[in-house]
């Protein structure tokens, strides 16, 4: 007995007696469906100083099934500051991706905490969200992740606060999220 009709000898399948045809194993692209999610949280904290891109810790993943599929980011890091602002940076490998346009010497970032003003930034932290759609072009295991500086030569700090006191009623410790889905493409 021969191999089912449609089952050649480089198939990525098997054939289904019962339905009387052959199952692929390559898998199907549907143009807009979610063809994977992966997500990582960030529990621990981080920081730096200066106007410098540094990392922030919150990183993630991605290896997609397809050079066409688009890549949507979304997700949020909370952001602790010793004053003023601190700048996020969306960013595959350590290229940013999306930022705002240039206008003078105003800086472009992907996004910035709220600005604090007083003596009371020391004790604030907050969620800062992002998302964006990608179109990476490769099959190539592909990172992204959020870089940050401080708008000067304070410090920024995720999931904490500056302070960072250890007391039971406030100064939080926070989580920061980022997820990947990949999206098929045309």
């Amino acid at each position: 007995m021969g191999k089912p009709a449609g089952l050649g000898d480089d198939a990525k399948g098997y054939y289904d007696p019962d339905l009387n045809q052959v199952i692929s194993e390559v898998p199907i692209i549907t143009p807009g469906g979610v063809v994977q999610v992966v997500s990582s949280t960030l529990t621990s904290t981080a920081s730096g100083s200066g106007t410098s891109e540094s990392d922030s810790g919150l990183t993630a993943t991605i290896t997609p099934k397809s050079a066409n599929s688009k890549i949507y980011i979304n997700g949020y890091i909370t952001v602790g500051t010793s004053s003023f602002f601190a700048y996020c940076y969306l960013c595959r490998a350590d290229t940013t991706i999306f930022k705002g346009d240039t206008a003078g010497s105003r800086p472009t970032v992907t996004v910035a905490n709220t600005q604090h003003m007083g003596s009371n930034d020391q004790y604030n932290f907050e969620a800062v969200p992002f998302n964006y759609l990608d179109s990476p072009n490769t099959t190539s295991a592909t990172t992204y992740k959020i870089k940050m500086r401080h708008y000067t030569t304070g410090t920024w700090y995720v999931n904490r606060t500056q302070r960072d006191r250890d007391t039971s009623g406030y100064e939080p410790r926070g989580t920061s999220v980022m997820t990947l889905m990949e999206i098929g493409g045309e």
